[in-house]
């Protein structure tokens, strides 16, 4: 439990940075660069795939892998978890996104904060499911293929933080550059903790790491589906659409410390840093 500690505190710590640094800023209400309640309807889809991939993963590793001899049980457990969570959030924001308030009923800055979080619910379960191919190959004895993917999770990691970034700057809820220092903030604090991990702590380095961060990437989830979920409920309740108009570019903010968080905290723990 040491690594949902660790993440627990450096998550804590980011954020406060994070919206420190980007205080003076505000929403850019201006016209959305593509339809986004076309968009919306595209990304339904593509969670749905998405789910159905995590499936296919989680019937791959029963059929093939679970009793097989000599498979790493902890490598089992965690491909098991992450794939689990990637299907049940695949198929919970296909249903989220569908959802999604229209901008004559609520008004333009609930739209743009429901496809926020719900892009970024996406984006974490995208890459909850790419991670979990290597706990899949080191449990079928495929460790020697590794390599191969501590080049391209990474490389694709980095390239949907522009996909996300070029979002969450159309909606004009944050400047590209702020997801930047998110992502930078996130990045520093995560290898200040496996620095300690390597040199102070050692036995805090746990076999289980990828497992729990997995379930806390799933805490994560339901938090912003919550969040989002509640949008719709703007045209009918003052209350609810008052708070939005407030605190909606703050919580887009703490969202995505968290979503770089997670998502650097649990690479680490993949490749058994952490």
């Amino acid at each position: 439990m040491w690594a949902v500690l660790g993440f627990l505190i450096a998550s804590a710590v980011g954020i406060v940075v994070v919206l420190a640094l980007c205080r003076h800023g505000a929403a850019q209400r201006s016209v959305f660069p593509w339809m986004l309640d076309e968009t919306a309807k595209l990304h339904a889809v593509i969670m749905a795939s998405l789910a159905g991939f995590a499936f296919t993963g989680i019937v791959l590793v029963v059929t093939l892998a679970h009793d097989r001899p000599g498979a790493d049980a902890n490598a089992l457990d965690a491909v098991v978890v992450m794939f689990l969570v990637a299907y049940l959030f695949g198929v919970g924001n296909s249903f989220l996104i569908s959802y999604m308030p229209h901008s004559d009923m609520s008004g333009d800055l609930v739209p743009r904060i429901h496809f926020s979080l719900a892009s970024t619910i996406e984006y974490r379960t995208v890459f909850i499911s790419w991670f979990a191919l290597l706990p899949l190959l080191e449990a079928n004895d495929l460790g020697r293929l590794a390599y191969v993917l501590y080049f391209l999770l990474p490389a694709s990691l980095l390239l949907g933080s522009v996909v996300i970034a070029m979002a969450a700057d159309g909606l004009g809820l944050l400047r590209i550059k702020e997801t930047y220092i998110s992502a930078a903030v996130s990045t520093g604090l995560a290898l200040a903790y496996t620095a300690i991990v390597a040199f102070a702590m050692p036995g805090a380095r746990s076999p289980v790491s990828a497992l729990n961060l997995a379930v806390v990437i799933f805490c994560v989830n339901t938090v912003g589906f919550a969040l989002a979920a509640l949008t719709p409920l703007s045209p009918r309740y003052a209350g609810v659409k008052k708070f939005y108009k407030r605190y909606g570019r703050w919580i887009v903010i703490a969202d995505m410390q968290l979503t770089m968080a997670s998502l650097t905290f649990l690479w680490l723990a993949v490749v058994g840093a952490i």
